[in-house]
């Protein structure tokens, strides 16, 4: 590990479109925070954009957080890929070390901290979780309950052909759902969690019929923009437990920083708050 102290740490992420991302405030927070003169490059680039940066450029940074839709693709990059992106299919976090480029995901194991971080008493072995969607980001958290042999996992996509394939990809560890049943079901989870964008600013609004649920179902919603999703506000009128995206966000992103800098930021109120107001 190189001396954090040097004057021309970079750090970035690659995307695009990158208009939304709150990354570059949350390393530059931690930056200050812990006193490192560094910088967190916003690389909104084409395919033509992304060839050039690992052709060209990729040396000079310590690493790079990868988002959508670039997330598959820089499997053709990099060196070494840890088990985590191996299984879930995707890489969001390259880290640059001695002229080599290993390739991580730290959505699998950031979603599970915020998870515990909400609630610290969960019983996995009893737990009935139901993950609505089947991509990048429905397969981290797939991966993280199936770590935890958490009891009984059940997911539910538009796409049939979709959950098809993870089916494959988790050895038949889940149970697939007709989303057609998804309301006539709802009462025997009690840990739901919204993996895809449906909700988010911009897109369609999403919501469940949540008169027949369990009591103490907990309701969480990966997107964080806007605060609280239609989803959210119907499931807490109704008296779950609710969570946005954003401990997801920030603990992924405290991992990345444990990867390339072998220090791990706290998910502290103060940096919670930080980044509502950003939204």
């Amino acid at each position: 590990m190189n001396s954090i102290n040097e004057t021309n740490l970079k750090l970035g992420i690659i995307g695009y479109p990158l208009s939304h991302t709150l990354s570059p405030q949350i390393h530059e927070y931690w930056f200050k925070l812990h006193r490192i003169s560094g910088t967190y490059e916003i690389l909104e680039v084409d395919d033509v954009g992304l060839d050039r940066i690992f052709c060209d450029n990729i040396h000079q940074y310590r690493g790079l957080n990868v988002t959508i839709p670039y997330k598959v693709r820089v499997f053709d990059y990099v060196d070494e890929v840890s088990d985590s992106a191996r299984v879930v299919g995707a890489i969001n976090c390259i880290t640059v070390e001695d002229k080599k480029l290993i390739g991580s995901n730290t959505d699998a194991d950031g979603f599970m901290n915020g998870l515990l971080a909400f609630n610290g008493d969960l019983d996995f072995t009893n737990m009935n979780v139901l993950v609505i969607g089947a991509g990048g980001a429905a397969r981290a958290v797939i991966h993280s309950f199936l770590m935890k042999s958490t009891g009984q996992i059940t997911v539910i996509n538009r796409s049939s052909d979709r959950l098809a394939s993870l089916e494959k990809v988790f050895n038949n560890q889940i149970h697939c759902m007709d989303w057609k049943k998804l309301n006539d079901s709802i009462s025997q989870f009690n840990l739901i969690i919204n993996c895809t964008s449906q909700g988010m600013k911009g897109e369609n609004d999403f919501s469940l019929d949540f008169t027949s649920i369990q009591k103490g179902l907990s309701v969480i919603d990966l997107v964080y923009n806007p605060l609280e999703t239609k989803l959210l506000i119907d499931a807490k009128r109704h008296g779950c437990k609710i969570l946005n995206g954003i401990p997801m966000l920030l603990s992924q992103a405290a991992l990345s920083w444990k990867l390339w800098l072998d220090i791990k930021p706290d998910i502290t109120d103060d940096i919670i708050r930080f980044v509502e107001d950003k939204i």
